[in-house]
């Protein structure tokens, strides 16, 4: 019997990480995340994978283990365990975070098993130990995952932050006991894998942002991601030490702080709380969303003027505590010019060592590799460079078995070798718009159509006949300024009338035969005057 590793989502790309591990007829998932979508995901608030697999092999899927609460690891469950309500493990803020989704879903009866580090869970063939790893976020956990062939080391992410604001480092005693042991299988972070050296940690920032604080002669404006909670709490610790009062504003952060506070994570005294942005801009801190520019995020609104309680002016200081995600640098690029245009002054990691990174750089991943030393070697959560240069790391530590896939590739082994099967699974994204309802992706791409080239109505109204009732009407949007291109539009209805004159009275009668014969000489028509491709929406009237 062999064990199978399929992933579903987060090999080749940032965000959706789901890793499905098979043993017989038993499976397990470790995480289950969404991504945000992009520019050309119109109308899409969330991308989750696809889990047909997952549903399709129900009966097989034991348990879910999560091993952190960051959305790109949590932010699909809902959409799993809403048609397959197995058991989730995990620490207790991410079963906090987790709790609070299932809330806003509507989901009941879902069982949430708290899990701690160095505690063994038993799920059908695996054997699971949590091993406690830092991350820029409260609760990260890699497991230890023993099968009938080996033990593979799942790290999820990961950073070895040896002055952590908690005191809770990377268990590397726990890595280095099942080194010792024998590794089957290695699977590691690649985030940082192009990145030299070792990840600052994440006290360096405060130092940082208390030289900020320090220096404002107004108000201080915060944004980090909003479930990094320790970032938070040394901002609320320096807003307390410099005599100021906090102000939160962004749903997720409210939410995700109250969740926190309730669980032990995060001390927010009393009187360092306040429920306005009025009085002394001196003796204020609001702590609120918009890392990466989100247009309906709160800085974002403040950057523009339309926030309903904040109004960015003279004098006060923003802080983006956060690493743009690739993707997102116009948007953040074009709030920090809107800011500076209200006369705020802006520091961000990349002109202030206001953030440091959660993940690995290449001299810790190669110690991780070293402490554990496996016999095989996959790189995960990362795109395909990051993982190309992962595995070339492993192999300059002495693991030359790595091996890089990619979502929906199924690797198997017997304990003697790796390989990857010829037969992929059902794999790919799915599109969730804000009613949390799944948008196809024919409709995703007649978006992206519609945004790139507009599209064009021909209304045609015919008699019983076959004869024009009168002149055809054209209709566009996104191609052309009607005042302006009057000529070329009687250029078209011309063509059609023509088209019309020259077509045999049956096919007129036709009304299907003859769309389609209208689509076909407009889409040339607009190609070869235009060198656009509009999408062609013919109409017939029959009166």
């Amino acid at each position: 019997m062999n064990l199978r590793i399929i992933p579903l989502g987060g090999l080749g790309e940032i965000g959706m990480n789901l890793m499905v591990y098979e043993y017989g007829d038993s499976a397990i998932v470790v995480d289950c995340g969404m991504m945000f979508p992009d520019a050309a995901t119109l109308g899409v608030d969330v991308i989750v994978p696809d889990m047909t697999y997952l549903f399709e092999n129900a009966s097989r899927i034991k348990a879910v283990f999560l091993t952190h609460g960051h959305e790109d690891h949590i932010g699909a469950v809902p959409f799993l365990v809403e048609r397959l309500p197995v058991p989730v493990y995990g620490m207790p803020l991410t079963l906090g975070f987790v709790r609070d989704k299932f809330e806003e879903f509507g989901i009941d009866g879902v069982e949430l098993r708290d899990i701690r580090p160095r505690e063994v869970v038993e799920v059908g063939p695996f054997r699971l130990e949590a091993i406690r790893v830092t991350h820029s976020i409260v609760d990260a956990l890699a497991f230890a995952i023993r099968t009938p062939l080996g033990t593979v080391i799942h790290t999820g992410d990961f950073k070895l932050d040896h002055t952590p604001i908690d005191g809770h480092a990377t268990d590397l005693t726990r890595f280095a006991h099942y080194g010792d042991e024998g590794v089957l299988l290695l699977l590691s972070d690649s985030t940082n894998a192009l990145v030299k050296g070792h990840c600052p940690s994440e006290r360096s920032v405060g130092s940082a942002l208390e030289r900020i604080f320090t220096s404002a002669r107004g108000r201080i404006i915060f944004t980090t991601f909003a479930s990094h909670i320790h970032r938070i709490q040394q901002v609320i610790d320096l807003a307390l030490k410099y005599r100021r009062r906090v102000f939160m504003i962004g749903r997720s952060i409210v939410d995700n702080v109250e969740t926190a506070e309730r669980l032990g994570y995060i001390r927010v005294p009393r009187d360092a709380r306040t429920s306005g942005s009025d009085g002394d801009p001196r003796e204020l801190v609001i702590i609120t969303t918009g890392t990466q520019g989100e247009p309906t995020s709160a800085l974002s609104r403040m950057s523009i003027g339309e926030h309903r309680d904040v109004e960015i002016g003279q004098g006060d200081t923003v802080i983006i505590s956060a690493r743009t995600i690739p993707g997102n640098e116009r948007a953040i690029s074009h709030m920090i010019d809107n800011l500076y245009r209200r006369g705020a002054e802006v520091k961000s990691w990349d002109t202030d060592e206001v953030h440091v990174s959660g993940h690995a750089c290449e001299e810790e991943l190669k110690l991780m590799i070293g402490i554990t030393r496996p016999k095989f070697f996959i790189p995960i959560h990362g795109t395909l460079r990051h993982m190309v240069h992962h595995a070339r790391l492993a192999e300059s530590v002495g693991v030359p078995h790595g091996m890089v896939i990619t979502n929906g590739q199924v690797v198997e082994t017997d304990g003697k070798e790796l390989r990857v099967l010829e037969e992929r699974v059902t794999y790919g994204k799915v599109f969730i718009d804000a009613e949390a309802e799944e948008v196809p992706d024919v409709v995703v791409r007649d978006r992206q159509h519609l945004a790139e080239d507009g599209f064009v109505i021909v209304v045609v109204a015919i008699d019983s006949e076959g004869k024009l009732v009168r002149d055809p009407e054209i209709i566009t949007r996104g191609l052309v300024h009607v005042d302006a291109n009057q000529e070329m539009l009687d250029e078209v209805r011309g063509m059609v009338v023509g088209m019309l004159a020259e077509t045999p009275r049956a096919e007129l009668r036709d009304s299907e035969v003859l769309q389609e014969s209208l689509r076909a000489a407009l889409k040339r028509y607009f190609r070869k005057s235009m060198g656009r491709r509009p999408m062609i929406l013919p109409v017939i009237w029959e009166m």
